[in-house]
């Protein structure tokens, strides 16, 4: 009972710090644009995720399942102890990669920790090497390919948006006020009507509230797989339905992480990757939830700190924009290298101290 409850708060924890590291990154657009304020796109992301972890009560089953027991040989769910010891390394990595600022990927953390504790535990020939590298990594190494190389193309449409949008001239009003209404530059007689305004405003808030909600659903089932062991040990929540008690308790814990702690890593992604205009940084938000929502109904674990980081640095590489002396991209590059063997690092020494 104790083991479980312990397995229960670490992954409790883990949530906690997903929601503390990942809310900004699907509203960084955003924010970088101008469109909304800092405040104002942080609660959209907290909202958004709330909704997409609770969604995946009905769509999360795949991931669920793939996170629960896919990396280990013949074994249909992670034992109690390795649950433990992987909680422990990707809850650790990822509480300090938010105290750094560093945006790291929770996915990346949770197969490092899980691989570190099953090596640990039950030696090499335990890992599916084969699953791991087909299933998981495959996905993750993809997926800022694909989103940087699908936000170029998005931005080549993005010139064809921009010559009809207004563009900013010194004295015509407030830079702030024409990056959330570009037409406020425009004579009055002709603007578009204001329908079309409010069409245009729109699209920014759904992109920034799609990538959110895609990453609630994405992210949400890989943790509450670990704590199905902790369910099914609690009579008390087992009678609720042991995974969907384990997806509900798991969003909470996010959606409190991303209130608390959640503005912390906002400037390094909206402002210094690259710098956004309102239309580019629309594109940058469709690019990302398009990917990471149609890889979650296929059960791909891809990270949507990557899909988001890619899509980013797809906005810098379209309008070649030089590196700069205090650049963001140096250290999100640092930690996408380093999160998965660290997290396996302190997995298996968790393991080591719980066996000695």
């Amino acid at each position: 009972m104790i083991t479980a409850m312990v397995l229960l708060a670490l992954t409790m924890t883990l949530a906690w710090a997903n929601g503390a590291n990942d809310v900004s990154k699907g509203v960084a657009a955003l924010a970088g644009s101008g469109v909304a304020t800092p405040r104002a796109a942080w609660l959209l992301g907290v909202a958004g995720t709330t909704a997409g972890g609770l969604a995946a009560v009905a769509w999360g089953g795949t991931l669920g399942s793939l996170f629960g027991g896919g990396f280990l040989h013949g074994a249909p769910s992670l034992p109690l102890a390795s649950a433990l010891a992987a909680l422990i390394g990707a809850g650790g990595f990822v509480l300090l990669a938010t105290w750094l600022r560093w945006p790291v990927s929770t996915t990346h953390a949770l197969i490092g920790g899980i691989v570190g504790a099953a090596w640990m535990n039950f030696g090499a020939e335990a890992i599916a090497l084969g699953a791991v590298l087909q299933k998981f990594l495959v996905p993750l190494l993809f997926s800022p390919v694909a989103a940087l190389g699908l936000c170029w193309l998005l931005l080549r449409l993005n010139r064809v948006v921009e010559a009809r949008v207004p563009r900013w001239r010194p004295g015509c009003c407030d830079p702030e006020e024409w990056r959330r209404d570009p037409f406020v530059c425009c004579p009055s007689d002709a603007r578009p009507p204001w329908w079309e305004r409010r069409v245009w405003l729109a699209l920014h808030w759904l992109s920034g509230g799609a990538v959110s909600f895609a990453r609630g659903l994405n992210d949400v089932p890989k943790m509450a797989a670990l704590a199905l062991p902790a369910i099914a040990a609690l009579p008390q929540l087992e009678a609720m339905q042991g995974a969907a008690a384990a997806i509900v308790l798991v969003s909470v814990a996010m959606a409190l992480g991303s209130l608390m702690a959640g503005r912390r890593l906002l400037p390094v992604l909206a402002e210094g990757v690259s710098t956004m205009t309102p239309s580019t940084g629309l594109f940058a938000n469709l690019g990302a939830a398009v990917l990471v929502l149609g890889a979650t109904p296929f059960g791909l674990p891809v990270s949507t700190t990557h899909v988001a980081a890619g899509s980013l640095i797809g906005v810098r590489v379209a309008e070649r924009a030089p590196p700069r002396a205090r650049d963001a991209l140096r250290s999100i590059l640092c930690a996408w290298l380093v999160t998965l063997p660290s997290a396996a690092v302190i997995a298996a020494a968790a393991a080591l101290v719980a066996r000695s």
